[in-house]
């Protein structure tokens, strides 16, 4: 009876196993096509340029979202209000004279 139970398990673990290796058999498929077709430095750069643009929507996400702690709160109020009015005055600069 345990056998049979064990044998149920290993043979419902290797038909996940096999999903999952043919979907990393079709993925590995599609980078080999992306190298052959825009060459290993292409694809270097793109997949490094893709990291730094969700590391640096990471790190916004992280900054916009309020602290938890009272002194964090207030120091994360200033920066935004800081950030805030920087960008009035920059828009204001920007279209200095263009006002009917």
């Amino acid at each position: 009876m345990k056998n049979k139970k064990e044998l149920a398990e290993v043979q419902k673990d290797y038909q996940k196993l096999s999903g999952e290796k043919e979907i990393l058999q079709g993925l590995a498929d599609r980078y080999n096509r992306l190298l052959r077709i825009l060459g290993k430095d292409m694809v270097e750069r793109l997949v490094q340029d893709d990291i730094r643009i969700q590391e640096e929507l990471e790190a916004k996400k992280r900054k916009e979202q309020m602290p938890k702690k009272i002194g964090d709160r207030i120091q994360w109020a200033r920066e935004r209000s800081e950030e805030h009015n920087a960008q009035i005055k920059k828009n204001k600069a920007k279209y200095r004279g263009m006002e009917l």
